[in-house]
């Protein structure tokens, strides 16, 4: 009787465990339905100075020409840096971020070597530069086309979006691989298929965009301004957005607010939404059982304590610039030598994290040493650090509805080209689908955060492969 009444408890445990276990599985794999629900989201926004006024539409030819006074003023603030703490004896790496050593020898090249003319050249020879004014802010963009069109069976019109440190510069490599992909041997694709307008504009209070004068500059109001920029200003009926860290988030709000004119988004950053339980519990049980869960190879790879490890040890600026932009951006403003520092420490460790136990962080095994200083040359000339740093404060400070738009599912059809090394690893196509119409993802066998910067054949290729499944009709 006894054995008889053991077998019914344990019946009874193991049923009503399966069937929560059922219940919980079916909350994970389905789409919550209010990814589904429309959203309203403000229609037009204000960010200029005083009080609103209407938008001057012209669209103004721009070039990047740095004052001699500047360069000058620059070389005097380099020859003058003062560091004033010693290298720790028993350190030689980048553990406690950039050594003093290498940081001047940086310092050097950037005082004796580096030519920002060339840079110069660089970028306006990425495309026309222009600035139209969009919302109150002067918003400066690059339009690139091919040189014969007609060698092409489509042209299609691509914006492709930047993130926090970087700028319209990662994308130098990028755009003529798209504008002329039958010159650049793009490999395994008809290179005849298909060629693109590529529009790369910079975030507002970023490059040469204008800093926002209103706080609530978030990345809901760049993705309205940037629809605005494609449909309004420069006349595109439908178009592909692309984009990482920041641009990914922008891009994929262009998608959930404008469905009807993105006809792809293209990423290279997709983030977990862990403030979706059935998000965190796939997360959970994934890491747990990644077989039982995860249908792809990148599923064993993936480790929510490698996640939240990764947190804990690299996202302490983020902590800064999310509260209290308005105080560390004036030091970085202050000193050229501060900001190269902050900004190319990450371009260490976001490219891969091995790269933290080398003496030089690794930053000339993936970018040219004159591209980065490029980079980081572009927050100086610009003054805007500051103001780029508050856009992590704007993001999370986003009310409600705000958070509705940032979450709702998105319907367009989208492509992940995950890359081993971005910022926690890859995301499993499982959490990815969650969240996107996931139609393309390619794994790729090397890369981190700046893909565009790092591997702009690779993901060239990507793109090209994925918009020619694509119809724009």
């Amino acid at each position: 009787m006894l054995l008889l009444n053991r077998f019914s408890f344990l019946t009874l445990f193991f049923l009503i465990s399966g069937f929560f276990f059922a219940v919980v599985f079916y909350s994970l794999f389905r789409h919550p339905s209010h990814f589904h629900d429309k959203v309203d989201f403000p229609l037009n926004g204000f960010f200029g100075r005083g009080n609103p006024f209407a938008d001057n539409p012209s669209i103004v030819p721009f070039s990047v020409n740095v004052s001699n006074k500047e360069l000058a003023g620059l070389k005097d603030r380099l020859t003058k840096s003062r560091i004033g703490h010693e290298q720790l004896e028993d350190v030689h790496d980048f553990e406690y971020g950039f050594p003093i050593g290498e940081l001047m020898e940086w310092r050097d090249r950037w005082l004796n070597e580096y030519d920002w003319r060339e840079a110069e050249k660089k970028l306006n020879a990425m495309g026309n530069h222009f600035r139209t004014q969009i919302e109150g802010l002067q918003i400066h963009f690059i339009r690139s086309r091919p040189a014969d069109p007609s060698i092409y069976k489509r042209v299609v019109p691509i914006l492709l979006c930047h993130g926090w440190p970087g700028n319209v510069f990662e994308f130098h490599k990028l755009v003529p691989l798209l504008t002329n992909p039958r010159s650049n041997s793009i490999r395994n694709i008809s290179s005849s298929e298909v060629a693109f307008e590529v529009i790369v504009p910079s975030i507002p209070g970023y490059g040469w965009s204008e800093q926002p004068h209103k706080g609530g500059f978030n990345q809901m109001a760049t993705a309205r301004i940037f629809h605005k920029l494609m449909v309004e200003r420069l006349g595109f009926r439908r178009y592909i957005a692309q984009g990482g860290d920041w641009g990914s988030v922008v891009t994929s709000n262009m998608a959930r607010m404008f469905p009807e004119s993105v006809a792809g988004l293209h990423l290279n950053v997709v983030f977990p939404d862990f403030k979706s339980p059935s998000q965190l519990l796939i997360s959970l049980f994934g890491s747990l059982a990644p077989r039982w869960i995860f249908s792809g190879p990148e599923g064993p790879t993936y480790k929510l304590a490698g996640i939240f490890s990764f947190i804990f040890r690299e996202s302490g600026y983020m902590h800064i610039q999310a509260t209290k932009p308005d105080t560390v951006g004036v030091a970085l403003n202050d000193s050229p030598l501060g900001l190269l520092a902050y900004i190319l420490e990450k371009f260490v460790c976001w490219t891969n994290p091995s790269f933290l136990k080398l003496a030089d962080g690794g930053l000339g095994k993936k970018f040219s040493r004159d591209d980065l200083l490029t980079i980081v040359s572009i927050y100086w000339f610009n003054g805007n650090i500051l103001s780029s740093q508050r856009y992590y404060k704007e993001h999370f400070a986003s009310d409600s509805n705000t958070e509705k738009v940032y979450r709702k599912y998105v319907t367009v059809p989208t492509a992940y080209a995950a890359f081993p090394y971005d910022l926690g690893g890859v995301l499993p196509r499982e959490m990815v689908s969650r969240q996107y119409n996931l139609t393309q993802m390619t794994l790729f066998e090397d890369g981190g955060h700046f893909a565009a910067f790092e591997c702009p054949k690779e993901l060239g290729e990507d793109i090209i492969r994925f918009v020619q499944g694509l119809s724009l009709d």
